[in-house]
């Protein structure tokens, strides 16, 4: 019963989100009386970028709206209702997930100055340094409308084979082999490093510490709800070429990149889902990669990247502080007692597995085989101090 149950529901899931992406463009959320995607240095400065950036402040406005609105009535249940405030403590990451505040590694440093860098060089460095990487394509979810990109995104023709196949067997060549190229070398690491979307989920997150507000620890059963949801996206991102659809008008990633490009592009559905991506990446960080199916596909050749999490299963004791602090909810690092490697096809190389096990060299981030990230003991205890006869949180 429950199965049948299980497939029910997911079918509906799949029926109403199919038909929300065939019909995206008669759901408006922004239209401009004229789409102009072209742009330029002197647009940037002058107030036209402005009215380019309206539907962007409106999207982030409405989000707030929607915090806080969540955030007043989560506050409304637990003052009223005493199951719900047990149930709220347990649930929330104020009591789970949250790892003692600790020096900041340097894969982290890292891997923040290249999510910036390479997000302010997807949008705006071609227009400003004036280069071009012909057709090579790198497997992110960075807008296409910005043509002013320093290299192009393999979304759009992924989800356009149609298009894909129109073009000379030079550039189909030069685009397979840049995305393949690219999706071995780094995998899922894209996301967790590349990634404009992935930026703006993770800087949610951190707005959500800075004003301490709880977030929500997902459990198994969460995370498993959430799948019917990510083979819809794949089926929609995929299937949509054949059912004459545009996958463009349901993805969040227009009302980011073209925008912020200072591209004046009318938004559709794409509108409404980036404030619920705001607004989903705030309470809990990145749920929208739980559910993108670019970063999934990419996920299936997570077996040849070069990126991998390794495990000492002798050093491990099993305290979950791994499966708690993965923003994907993968509990595999936690469960396995027998392979070292437990590189997952959802796993984005965040590294918050590693830094949040207590073990030395239990967890660690490899590249090509050299540990480039791994679990310390030290590290972890670097965020105690000494109170009386035990340590306490700084």
């Amino acid at each position: 019963m429950r199965a049948r149950k299980r497939i029910i529901i997911t079918s509906i899931v799949c029926i109403a989100l199919a038909a929300l992406a065939y019909f995206a463009w008669l759901f408006p959320f922004y239209e401009f009386e004229t789409n102009d995607y072209t742009t330029s240095l002197e647009k940037l400065r002058s107030v036209d970028y402005l009215n380019t950036l309206v539907p962007l402040l409106i999207i982030i406005a409405l989000s707030a709206v929607g915090i806080a609105l969540c955030v007043w009535l989560r506050k409304l249940m637990a003052k009223t209702d005493k199951r719900y405030s047990r149930f709220a403590d347990v649930r929330t990451s104020r009591t789970t997930g949250n790892a003692p505040k600790q020096k900041p590694a340097v894969f982290m440093i890292v891997r923040w100055i290249v999510m910036i860098v390479f997000s302010f060089v997807m949008i705006w460095g071609g227009l400003i340094f004036g280069l071009r990487m012909s057709s090579i394509s790198i497997p992110i979810l960075s807008c296409p409308w910005n043509t002013e990109q320093m290299t192009e995104s393999s979304c759009y023709y992924l989800s356009h084979l149609n298009e894909l196949f129109e073009l000379p067997i030079k550039s189909i060549l030069i685009f397979m082999g840049s995305t393949i190229g690219f999706t071995i070398l780094l995998g899922r690491a894209i996301c967790g490093f590349l990634c404009p979307m992935g930026l703006v989920q993770d800087i949610m997150d951190k707005i959500r510490q800075k004003t301490k507000i709880e977030g929500i620890a997902m459990n198994e059963k969460m995370y498993g709800a959430l799948t019917p949801v990510k083979w819809c996206m794949v089926l929609i991102f995929v299937g949509l070429c054949f059912a004459g659809g545009n996958f463009c008008n349901f993805c969040p990633a227009v009302a980011v990149s073209p925008i912020l490009a200072g591209i004046s592009t009318s938004l559709y559905v794409s509108g409404f889902l980036m404030i619920l991506v705001l607004m989903g990446g705030f309470f809990k960080r990145r749920l929208f990669c739980t559910v993108c199916p670019l970063g999934y596909l990419m996920g299936l050749l997570h077996k040849i990247s070069l990126f991998r999490i390794k495990k000492d299963c002798q050093a491990c004791t099993e305290c979950g502080a791994c499966y708690e602090a993965c923003p994907m909810g993968i509990k595999m690092i936690y469960t396995e007692r027998g392979k070292a490697d437990v590189t997952d096809a959802n796993c984005i190389m965040c590294g918050e597995c590693v830094r949040c096990c207590p073990e030395n060299n239990a967890l660690s981030v490899t590249f090509a085989g050299a540990k480039i990230y791994t679990s310390s003991r030290e590290k972890i205890m670097s965020g105690y101090k000494r109170g009386g006869n035990h340590y306490v949180r700084k």
